[in-house]
């Protein structure tokens, strides 16, 4: 499985004070509809910040928001900013960031005048690397907390409700399960059986994690036998890997889903991390997918319903080749008659004194950023750091990323012939898919 792209926050020093938030409703219905992409089981929605169109992470799992990267060869205007220390998931030290406030924040007809968000300069968290979208930050709890909101993963959208009243007479044959929001954040307790016994887990309810679910293991939360290491994931503070296993039975009221892919993360990634008492572990994106769900903070409630996705399995990279997008460079093609409509083209003489027309292309770079020890990949002797020039028979700068996700994530046993430029040396490796789990 593609990994997963979390960014949990801790805020160390500095004394905040989030004001309430001025929030502008813009719409003359009692909703408002908000479409998303959905990349690798994250929600990503299109948002204006202080004029700057940009894309976010919603992430019910993150108490704050933040913006950590900014379109290209765009700048934004922050008014207020005070100079803070976090500290996110993973091993390295605290890091510096802004807290700015004041800010202006529009999604569709949803308009805040007082939006909060931290600011974390220079750091490589290059989501658009792995997701092949340019992602800039994440929209947290803030989002959450003002309205009914509904996420209907099936059709890729979001509704904000102002009308609580009306929608729950709607949904109240929906199922429904209690809630507990703690420091801005949702937890649901609900049973787990990892090999035989159930267990009731409280799980933070993490939009922002792609995975669908993480238990930490203690005494009485054990990873089956049956499990491999691998890179589970990237934070502010580092790289996480940990343990991907599998569990028996997930049970969310009267739904069941058997063998469902869990990882444990080691346990040092989270020192200094502040985890709500009691807490086991999250459910994400590749679990909670597979229900539409309508989040009322207020009320301490969320409420489901089962889509199409609900069978959807569950997936995982069986080559143990991670690659992401390491830049893009312009190319330059000779190009025939159909063409010709572009107008990004040169005319050049040749050596026989002949019009030839050029067209330049920006084509995407390829990269193994990360190899499983003892995968498929790795046993023929691939490399990080080895550029993909060619995969089964396409040209690496003919797909977008999916298509490698798409692929190693297929089927057990297929074929795979992968060409790369490792250092100007052209090496052709084959292999077999290999389904662990």
């Amino acid at each position: 499985m593609t990994k997963i792209f979390f960014l949990r926050i801790l805020i160390l020093f500095g004394a905040l004070s989030f004001a309430q938030d001025s929030i502008v409703w813009n719409s003359k219905k009692d909703k408002i509809k908000i479409p998303f992409e959905l990349s690798h089981n994250l929600i990503i929605v299109d948002v204006i910040f202080n004029g700057v169109k940009l894309k976010l992470i919603v992430d019910s799992g993150s108490d704050e928001s933040l913006l950590f990267s900014l379109p290209v060869n765009d700048s934004i205007f922050i008014k207020e900013a005070e100079l803070i220390k976090i500290k996110g998931v993973g091993k390295n030290d605290l890091i510096d960031a802004y807290l700015a406030k004041k800010n202006i924040l529009t999604i569709r007809q949803y308009t805040n005048n007082n939006f909060n968000i931290l600011v974390v300069p220079n750091q490589e968290i290059d989501i658009v690397n792995i997701t092949g979208i340019q992602i800039n930050g994440i929209l947290g709890a803030s989002f959450f907390e003002h309205f009914l909101v509904e996420i209907n993963y099936e059709n890729k959208y979001i509704v904000l409700h102002r009308d609580v009243e009306k929608i729950n007479r709607k949904i109240k044959k929906n199922k429904s399960a209690p809630i507990s929001v703690e420091n801005r954040k949702p937890y649901i307790e609900i049973p787990v059986i990892v090999e035989s016994i159930p267990i009731n887990l409280k799980l933070l309810v993490d939009t922002g994690l792609a995975d669908g679910l993480w238990l930490f293991e203690n005494e009485t939360i054990n990873c089956s036998a049956n499990y491999f290491i691998d890179v589970l994931g990237f934070g502010l503070s580092g790289v996480v890997s940990g343990k991907r296993s599998k569990v028996k039975e997930i049970v969310l009221s009267d739904y069941s889903i058997k063998n469902a892919l869990v990882s444990y993360p080691e346990k040092d990634f989270f020192k200094g991390v502040n985890i709500s008492k009691g807490r086991n572990g999250s459910i994400g994106g590749q679990f909670l997918k597979r229900f539409n769900w309508f989040f009322n903070y207020k009320d301490s409630i969320v409420y489901f319903e089962k889509n199409k996705l609900f069978n959807s399995p569950f997936e995982y990279n069986m080559s143990g080749i991670e690659i992401q997008h390491k830049e893009s460079k312009w190319v330059k093609n000779t190009i025939s008659s159909v063409d010709r409509k572009s107008n990004e083209f040169d005319k050049t003489m040749d050596f026989n004194q002949k019009m030839v027309d050029f067209k330049y292309e920006l084509q995407p770079v390829y990269e193994i950023y990360a190899l499983r020890e003892n995968s498929p990949g790795f046993k023929v002797g691939l490399k990080e750091g080895d550029l993909v020039l060619k995969i089964n028979g396409r040209k690496a700068t003919t797909v977008k990323i999916d298509f490698f996700n798409d692929l190693f994530t297929s089927e057990d046993g297929k074929q795979i012939t992968i060409v790369v430029d490792r250092k100007g040396q052209i090496l052709t490796f084959k292999f077999k898919l290999e389904k662990i789990l």
